[in-house]
């Protein structure tokens, strides 16, 4: 069954979770918004691109960032953040990092206090990409068509898992399903002897 058309549509949101506003009329800018309200649990995942160059813009709120090996909070104040290609990268709500067992302020410096603020509050970042060419809005398009239309017809979960896998490797979202480095025993030589990111490059291209 195909899916509803979407391209009278400019945003998409998922309640509680997530909302992407993406240009108006279709294709006439390259930015994609997009927000996460307060207490959503909602992340990118971790994953790479390889023939585009992302760009990330904090807009108000705060975000955990993910980039490679580096895990640390964004504010607006950071300006845009690049994300070239092949980097690994993942972003959500600040808020989460407590859970995720990271803990970056010492709560005694008065310094923290605006971004303990910006965490609390609704997170908002800009997206866009290098080249510019489209793919970013064909992508959130397609996921939310995906998604609203598995829940809408009660599809099985391998059937969705099957048509973003197919949208994934069409749009240069490259998802990591193997850390190398966190291989029992051997993941520390792995990561030492530089083949973690082959293995899982590897990895998620037998996959996709």
């Amino acid at each position: 069954m195909s899916r509803t058309s979407t391209t009278h549509l400019n945003v998409f949101t998922r309640p509680g979770s997530v909302t992407y506003t993406l240009p108006s009329p279709p294709y006439s800018s390259p930015y994609t918004t997009i927000t996460l309200p307060v207490g959503s649990t909602w992340t990118s995942g971790l994953h790479w691109h390889e023939t585009h160059t992302e760009f990330l813009e904090i807009i108000s709120g705060a975000a955990l960032i993910t980039l490679n090996n580096s895990t640390r909070i964004y504010t607006a104040s950071d300006g845009i953040i690049t994300i070239p290609r092949y980097a690994k990268h993942e972003w959500q709500r600040a808020s989460r990092a407590p859970d995720l067992g990271y803990d970056f302020f010492d709560d005694s410096s008065p310094e923290n206090n605006h971004t303990y603020q910006e965490m609390d509050d609704e997170l908002i970042v800009r997206e866009w990409t290098q080249p510019s060419d489209g793919k970013k809005e064909i992508f959130f398009r397609n996921l939310s068509g995906i998604i609203s239309h598995s829940t809408q017809n009660g599809h099985p979960d391998w059937y969705v898992t099957l048509q973003l896998w197919i949208l994934f490797a069409t749009m240069d979202n490259w998802p990591v399903f193997f850390r190398a480095g966190n291989v029992p025993v051997f993941g520390g030589w792995i990561e030492r002897l530089g083949i973690a990111r082959i293995l899982e490059w590897g990895v998620t291209h037998v996959l996709l």
